[in-house]
């Protein structure tokens, strides 16, 4: 039997709760819905789902409610990686909930087909990059690059012995690098080997990733990670 995907999706406006909650159902998902963000986060810790859609702006009339990105950050803190996609009617918080950690952004009103094929395609991308990872780990169980390990058995990473919290597609994409030192990759090839070529999202979105791994190592620019001016980017061991 085929395992149907679980959805949440979190938005404080009912209407927008029930259409997605149809779209999706009758697209092959399971679906679960939540008003605000604590409604939300007891959900995710009854049922991890395996995809958030989440409106950035919640309950404004409430000044003690959890906005969408509260409730990103702490989504990034659950012990299984659960993919965030957000939802707004404002464009201006892309690099804000890009930066937090969202994996993608979806402006309302939404196309149904585009969102559909953006949320098989995020799943599809992260089943690839455990793949991946496990297939890496398999051939070898770590890699080190000047004083960044990367355990590739256990999905961990290391500075200087500090441990790197990173996301799943932020170990894979590091761990790509390191695999290739030197190598100089386009963003449009780190998305196809890295995300997966079934992936639909825009090639900036590489961009996002980078600078979360440059902050999180707190690597200065092109330090170990290069950025190659009209191309993309290298490692540099």
């Amino acid at each position: 039997m085929t395992v149907r995907p679980v959805i949440l999706i979190v938005d404080d406006e009912e209407a927008i709760r029930s259409a997605l909650s149809t779209l999706l159902g009758r697209a092959g998902f399971t679906v679960f819905a939540a008003a605000n963000g604590t409604e939300a986060l007891t959900q995710m810790h009854a049922q991890t789902p395996d995809l958030v859609l989440l409106d950035v702006v919640l309950d404004e009339t409430n000044p003690n409610a959890l906005s969408g990105l509260d409730v990103l950050r702490q989504v990034r803190q659950l012990g299984r990686f659960v993919p965030v996609i957000m939802l707004t009617s404002y464009t201006e918080w892309q690099v804000e909930s890009l930066g937090q950690g969202a994996i993608a952004f979806v402006t309302k009103p939404w196309e149904a087909n585009a969102l559909i094929s953006q949320i098989r395609a995020t799943i599809n991308a992260v089943t690839h990059i455990r793949r991946e990872a496990q297939q890496a780990s398999s051939e070898q169980a770590a890699l080190t690059v000047q004083d960044v390990e990367i355990d590739l058995l256990h999905y961990r990473v290391f500075r200087a012995q500090q441990e790197i919290d990173l996301t799943p597609i932020e170990f894979a994409l590091l761990a790509f690098l390191a695999r290739h030192p030197q190598r100089e990759w386009t963003r449009e090839q780190l998305l196809d080997q890295v995300w997966g070529y079934e992936w639909i999202g825009y090639p900036r979105t590489v961009d996002r990733h980078i600078a979360a791994l440059r902050r999180k190592l707190h690597l200065q620019r092109d330090e170990l990670i290069e950025t190659v001016h009209g191309t993309g980017y290298r490692l540099i061991p």
